[in-house]
C-alpha cells in the first residue's frame, strides 16, 4: 500500500511541477533536486493534502525532505483518520 501511495505522490508532483516522471522518484529531494523553497514545499504539501483528503500538522509538513517522506506521512495520517 505504501509503494502505491509513493507512486501516486510521485506522479502528482511530476504533474504539478510540470516535470518528466523520470525526474521524480521516492528519494527525490524537494530542496536539492526539485529546487523548491520553503513556500513552494508548503504549497505542494497543501495540494497533496487536498488530493489525498489528509491533513499534516505544521511540524510534519516542515520536516518533509523527500517524496517518500511525503507519501509516508500521507499514508500514516490517512490510516489514523
Amino acid at each position: 500500500m505504501e509503494q502505491d501511495t509513493t507512486r501516486k505522490v510521485s506522479e502528482l508532483v511530476s504533474f504539478m511541477l510540470n516535470l518528466p516522471a523520470t525526474k521524480v522518484h521516492p528519494f527525490t529531494s524537494l530542496k536539492d533536486d526539485l529546487l523548491l523553497d520553503a513556500i513552494d514545499i508548503m504549497l505542494l504539501i497543501a495540494a497533496l493534502e487536498s488530493k489525498f483528503d489528509v491533513y499534516l500538522s505544521p511540524e510534519e509538513a516542515e520536516s518533509v525532505q523527500t517524496i517518500e517522506e511525503i507519501a509516508f506521512l500521507l499514508q500514516k495520517n490517512a490510516v489514523a483518520a
